[in-house]
């Protein structure tokens, strides 16, 4: 399996507490390393949109966000994004995505901008706990390649669509 880059592992523990939260199991995620990023399948749709299937996606930058499929190969439409913090506690982006499929209008319109170093390190830290609390040493550096949350399951695509903010064109 080879060593896991200590960013991608941090961000993969985060996201299976996020994915527990929500009471899903993520065979429908995609972990990317380069962007740092990640896409979530979601069941349910939004109200006005009962043909678009959802999804949350997240990258260093911009911390969580809600969007709609598209058509195959085009990319995501971004409906809001979480805001305030890029690694909220799994229970917050929980609620904002049960509010999200409620058709409220959780979060805001326009994507934050989080310093990515800081967010790196966080990532690494969870990464670090992880590690000590599984007995498992940290391994550093390899930039592993982009894999599903929960390896040999289907995804939706191939790779996470880029997202677009809703009322833009891409």
């Amino acid at each position: 399996m080879g060593s896991i880059d200590p960013m991608v592992g941090g961000l993969r523990t985060y996201v299976r507490s996020v994915v527990e939260t929500l009471g899903m199991r993520g065979d429908s995620s995609y972990i990317q390393s380069e962007p740092l990023s990640l896409y979530l399948a979601v069941d349910g749709h939004l109200p006005g949109y009962p043909h678009r299937d959802v999804a949350l996606l997240w990258d260093e930058r911009c911390g969580w966000a809600g969007a709609l499929e598209t058509g195959c190969g085009e990319d995501l439409i971004v409906v809001s994004y979480l805001g305030d913090d890029p690694l909220p506690p799994p229970e917050v982006v929980a609620s904002y995505t049960a509010s999200l499929l409620r058709g409220d209008s959780p979060g805001q319109r326009t994507p934050p901008d989080f310093p990515a170093a800081e967010v790196r390190r966080g990532l690494r830290l969870r990464a670090r706990s992880a590690g000590l609390a599984a007995g498992i040493p940290e391994q550093a550096g390899s930039s592993a390649p982009a894999a599903p949350l929960v390896p040999q399951q289907a995804t939706r695509g191939s790779a996470p669509p880029r997202p677009t903010p809703m009322g833009r064109a891409s």
